[in-house]
């Protein structure tokens, strides 16, 4: 400890606080550390004061009042004089360069000072870099210490934030074991928790029977949180973390997977649905029954059949194949319905307690399903404007009271197929018209058969 002391000194005694960002160049090393530096640094400063006082002199000299020495990488120092006093120029100036509003001169005198300006700035940094190097090497010296000694500070602090967290918010010591089953009472998002002072903790049971839960729920933060403290609680149990729950039996996970929230990737000409189906493969094909996944809905942006096809090949790959511990999020009440038939699924959702006048979310996860999203509550939570509330709420009465308002697609694919088989089937007038000989009847039996016809429909 007491080298990198040692080290530690030497650092804050040589290297500036603020350093030029190219080490070849001056402005390296602190004042006071090499008398060497501390002269060359001087004398270039010194120079730059008499710049400046070479300056005033030409312009008391020449009365040229907007007279200016300027420095370019490629032109060096010069002195420019604007276009409406290039008759006050001195004959010892020496024309240089032609602007439009401008020339460009230089001096004897400006010349030599220019050379030994960059003669002294170049040895000051030479001198610089010379001496970085040799404080580099120190540092090289006891690489190995500072390593270690890094790695016992990271060790130290780690654990430190660790147990701060958990001894601060009620954490408890998880119990991992080689067995398949997960089992967390009252557990919590680590991070919400701290901004909604009364959140509401929730229970997880997933064992070899009951392997996937589907879970249901107006679109807000709910689902999203359960799904994610679930799969935090898991990960920090494997960092040999305490985690937030009353009680934590988490079995050892071989990966995490995780499809949450929407984004796309419109540079890589990749769609929304493009990034969720790219994720879900990545799932279904790394996966095992080892791993624990949480979904977060798999597309709901349109009605169409092959969303909803595609929710339950994904949910009915992962029960019959993989059998990975699964949290699978849907607004798809038919996926409910359907899921019945898979031995593993269990379904959930938040608990609702609602009257005539009010709807009461009560975040607590319950084996049940929804059979509503309550899309119209949660436009009020955010502040849709009440007359749109007011509309959208006639307009679902109107469409309850025609049973069409929560029709399912399985509904709507087999009321289509038998209006289809109504459409298809003949009529009697179509049957009466079928069996005419057109080519056998006079012109009055078509009017009378006509006239029949008419009276029939």
């Amino acid at each position: 400890m007491q080298k990198i002391l040692e080290l530690i000194n030497l650092l804050e005694d040589s290297i500036q606080e603020d350093p030029n960002q190219l080490i070849t160049a001056w402005w390296i090393i602190k004042d006071g550390y090499d008398n060497e530096i501390d002269q060359y640094r001087e004398v270039v400063n010194n120079w730059k004061n008499w710049l400046a006082s070479y300056q005033e002199k030409l312009i008391q000299t020449s009365w040229i009042s907007k007279l200016r020495i300027k420095y370019t990488n490629a032109s060096g120092y010069f002195i420019e004089v604007s276009k409406t006093q290039i008759s006050n120029v001195p004959d010892d100036f020496i024309h240089k360069q032609s602007l439009v509003n401008a020339s460009r001169f230089v001096t004897l005198e400006l010349k030599e000072f220019e050379t030994k300006l960059l003669e002294w700035e170049s040895s000051l940094a030479n001198l610089e870099y010379e001496h970085f190097l040799i404080v580099r090497d120190k540092v090289l010296d006891h690489f190995e210490d500072i390593k270690t000694l890094s790695y016992k500070a990271w060790y130290i602090d780690f654990w430190t934030w660790l147990s701060d967290i958990a001894y601060n918010n009620n954490y408890c010591r998880p119990e991992i074991s080689n067995k398949y089953s997960i089992n967390i009472t009252s557990g919590r998002h680590p991070v919400i928790e701290e901004i909604e002072k009364d959140f509401i903790s929730n229970d997880l049971s997933l064992n070899s029977k009951d392997y996937i839960h589907t879970i249901t729920w107006p679109n807000m933060w709910w689902k999203s949180t359960f799904l994610r403290q679930n799969a935090l609680i898991v990960l920090l149990a494997h960092c040999w973390s305490f985690v937030p729950a009353k009680t934590a039996q988490v079995p050892l996970v071989d990966k995490l997977f995780s499809r949450v929230g929407a984004t796309d990737n419109l540079y890589l000409w990749q769609s929304t649905f493009m990034v969720e189906m790219q994720e879900v493969a990545h799932i279904l094909n790394n996966s095992t029954k080892n791993s624990f996944v949480i979904i977060d809905e798999v597309w709901r942006g349109t009605s169409t059949y092959d969303w909803m096809s595609l929710a339950w090949a994904i949910l009915k790959e992962n029960h019959d194949s993989i059998k990975a511990k699964t949290l699978f999020a849907t607004h798809y009440h038919e996926l409910v319905d359907e899921s019945k038939k898979l031995k593993g699924v269990e379904n959930f959702s938040v608990a609702v307690w609602e009257n005539q006048d009010n709807i009461v979310f009560l975040r607590k996860i319950i084996p049940w399903w929804m059979k509503k999203s309550y899309w119209i509550e949660v436009a009020k939570l955010a502040w849709v404007p009440q007359n749109v509330i007011n509309s959208a709420q006639e307009m679902l009465r109107v469409l309850e009271k025609s049973n069409t308002s929560q029709l399912s697609l399985w509904e709507l694919q087999w009321n289509t197929k038998v209006v289809i088989q109504k459409i298809q089937k003949k009529s009697l007038v179509e049957e009466e018209l079928s069996s005419i000989d057109i080519n056998s009847v006079t012109p009055m039996e078509s009017l009378n058969i006509l006239h029949k016809l008419i009276k029939k429909l």
